[in-house]
């Protein structure tokens, strides 16, 4: 029965993510209606910091004060934290949400590329190759091309797409070197690059915004889900982050970009009342076997 729970258990936290991150492009859009995308940025790592802090304090644990743990603190809160939040935030105000989503199905490509060259347990197949793309094949049935009704050569358009696929490379990047660090700080290891990330986002945010945060200005909708977005989205998701990979590793994480659409699809289908045609439907097939494929060979 514990080895069944403890097979089961990194599915059931990869579920978690994918409620936590699918829903936060939603309040992503949101907050970026009254808040700049820098303070964004910066105000939702604090309010994630925040967050751990306090289950820090009640469980009475202590911060490792080894120049190696802050290092690589700091190297995860930049690259995973405050580069990604920021530029991807940066991009989202200009590209529609369903592209955000399909750009970061790239996620597992990058990756896998990156787990291949880093990682020294982990080799390429073309099992593993054409389960991604397979899975990134799907991504683009189910959420459809066709739905993004803008200029795809507007010059604002194509930096918001490749702010996007920055923002995913960096965050596939902390990911490969998490797997590199001794895991027995997950815990530790999560808060002090949330406290990094969150100085070196305000730092951001103060010195390289365009405009500055008006608090008058911020309505209450985006306000509440800011912090919505900084306590789910950033802070207790960042805590599930570092132990999927812990458990399973950077590849079996990458997943959930492609599990994220199909979250979106479930909620339409049952609070929308949207229905599935043939062209999503293969979508979902696609999706399925490229994460079996790829599933098979991170057992």
């Amino acid at each position: 029965m514990k080895k069944i729970l403890s097979n089961i258990f990194p599915y059931i936290l990869l579920l978690l993510l994918i409620v936590m991150w699918g829903s936060s492009f939603a309040a992503l859009k949101v907050s970026l209606e009254t808040i700049p995308p820098l303070w964004v940025m910066s105000l939702r790592l604090v309010i994630g910091c925040l967050t751990i802090t306090t289950f820090f304090l009640i469980l009475r644990k202590n911060l490792p004060l080894t120049l190696d743990f802050w290092k690589w603190s700091l190297i995860i809160g930049f690259l995973g934290f405050s580069v990604p939040f920021s530029i991807i935030s940066w991009g989202t105000q200009f590209i529609p949400s369903s592209l955000v989503a399909i750009l970061m199905g790239a996620n597992p490509i990058i990756t896998l590329i990156l787990a291949y060259f880093f990682l020294a347990d982990n080799t390429l197949t073309i099992r593993m190759v054409l389960g991604v793309f397979l899975g990134l094949l799907g991504i683009i049935l189910l959420i459809g091309f066709g739905n993004i009704n803008t200029d795809l050569y507007k010059s604002e358009f194509i930096y918001g797409q490749l702010a996007v696929l920055t923002g995913t490379f960096s965050f596939a990047l902390a990911s490969i070197l998490l797997k590199n660090l001794p895991q027995e700080y997950s815990f530790e290891r999560t808060l002090g690059s949330l406290i990094c990330g969150s100085i070196i986002g305000l730092f951001l945010a103060y010195f390289f915004s365009n405009s500055s945060l008006e608090i008058h200005e911020i309505s209450i909708k985006s306000a509440v889900s800011l912090t919505l977005l900084g306590i789910f989205s950033t802070g207790i998701a960042s805590v599930i982050w570092f132990k999927v990979i812990a458990l399973k590793g950077p590849v079996f994480l990458a997943l959930v970009n492609y599990l994220i659409p199909v979250w979106a699809l479930i909620l339409g289908i049952f609070l929308l009342n949207e229905r599935i045609n043939f062209i999503v439907g293969f979508g979902l097939i696609f999706i399925t076997i490229g994460i079996w494929l790829i599933e098979k060979r991170t057992k």
